[in-house]
């Protein structure tokens, strides 16, 4: 007889361990529920439901760590720390559903975290997200941060392609600079330099294409020229109403990302209280607001934007909660060549890499790069050995 210590970061972990015991199929989902704790933060809760959140944890098999003042009885709000498997929370779910102070609320929020979301809708159709996608940056800025902008359209088609067949599943355009520092540019400097390439591009290429744009002016002519999703730096903020109807009435994917501030100070000592609770708390506000013009649930993906008005620390802790945010959609992880790589690591494409694959294991769904080629290299041997997000 043998003892030893199993390793399980995600479900594919879990199923394949429970399968090798030669139980039943029928029972390997089940066992899935209890393979893993899932940590859930639970911010402001009225003091009068942390103790019932409590008592209800620990019907349920789970457990909650609550302030001291509940236990005293003391009126306010303070946090709660929820531990659970899934089976557990699900159990728990259903006492808290009956529940007052707001705990009926808190049970649909904690179904959203325990369900597995893997797709990605645009348009007419929709991206398998079990294991992590690709999504090749092509720069149309002279001014890139990367170095890497191209003004030849053929060009850009060309590049398209080798995305194409390296393995990316999502072609990302962008024709302004948004690195730090950056003025924005007028719209019209905008389509000049991108609807060119867009129409080359779309008859290269059979992937969806992603314009990285916050003007409604600028989405309007892409996603008639073929482009199927929105990637807006503002999150709607600038296009507002307009641009979301747009999204809404073209059946359009849209990327929402967060960015305090604009990119020509977002990098001026930039602050935050809680970094993942207000970036969460900010796309959250985002989502709902999508969704309030008729941009559905699945359409929408977010990005808790590293490297827009967030210091090294910041990013990091970006990078290492990116689950956190999937229960808002779809994750776009965006860290490749960006400033905090090469302060923290280096600046070979060696670190590169392996901040995106960094970024992938930690809870995104799609990865934004520019090293197309050597990340899907990576994430290849990543997936081959069982390893892709963790639950």
């Amino acid at each position: 007889m043998l003892v030893r210590k199993a390793v399980v970061n995600n479900h594919n972990d879990a199923v394949s361990l429970i399968k090798n015991t030669g139980c039943a199929p029928k029972v390997i989902e089940l066992f899935v529920k209890k393979a893993a704790v899932i940590a859930i933060i639970i911010e402001d809760i009225d003091n009068r439901a942390a103790n019932i959140l409590k008592q209800d944890a620990i019907a349920s098999g789970a457990d909650a760590s609550v302030s001291e003042n509940v236990s005293r009885f003391k009126k306010g709000f303070s946090n709660a720390l929820l531990f659970a498997t899934k089976k557990q929370a699900e159990k728990l779910i259903e006492r808290l559903s009956l529940q007052p102070f707001g705990l009926k609320e808190t049970a649909s929020e904690i179904e959203k975290i325990i369900i597995n979301k893997k797709v990605f809708k645009y348009k007419n159709s929709s991206l398998d997200l079990t294991n992590t996608a690709v999504m090749g940056i092509i720069n149309l800025d002279p001014a890139s941060f990367s170095g890497d902008g191209l003004t030849d359209a053929s060009d850009a088609a060309d590049k398209a392609a080798k995305f194409e067949e390296y393995g990316a599943k999502i072609i990302d355009i962008g024709a302004e600079s948004s690195r730090p520092g950056a003025a924005l540019i007028d719209a019209k400097i905008e389509i000049k330099r991108l609807i060119p390439a867009l129409k080359k591009i779309r008859k290269t290429v059979k992937l969806p294409i992603s314009i990285d744009t916050y003007k409604y002016e600028t989405a309007e002519i892409a996603l008639k020229e073929g482009a199927d999703i929105v990637n807006d730096i503002f999150a709607l903020r600038r296009g507002k109403d307009k641009l979301a109807k747009l999204i809404a009435s073209q059946k359009a994917g849209v990327i929402l990302m967060h960015m305090k501030g604009v990119p020509q100070n977002m990098q001026k000592n930039p602050q935050y209280k809680n970094c993942i609770s207000e970036i969460y708390e900010f796309l959250k506000e985002r989502k709902n607001y999508a969704q309030s013009f008729g941009i559905e649930k699945d359409f929408i993906s977010v990005d808790p934007g590293p490297g827009f008005g967030k210091n090294t620390f910041h990013n990091l802790e970006l990078i290492k909660n990116m689950s956190v945010f999937s229960t808002l959609g779809a994750v776009v992880g965006a860290v490749s060549r960006k400033r905090f790589v090469r302060e923290t690591s280096g600046d070979t494409i060696s670190e590169y890499v392996s901040a995106n694959v960094l970024t992938a294991v930690c809870g995104a769904d799609i990865i934004r790069v520019h090293d197309v080629k050597e990340t899907i290299n990576a994430l290849n041997l990543a997936f081959g050995a069982g390893v892709n997000r963790r639950f």
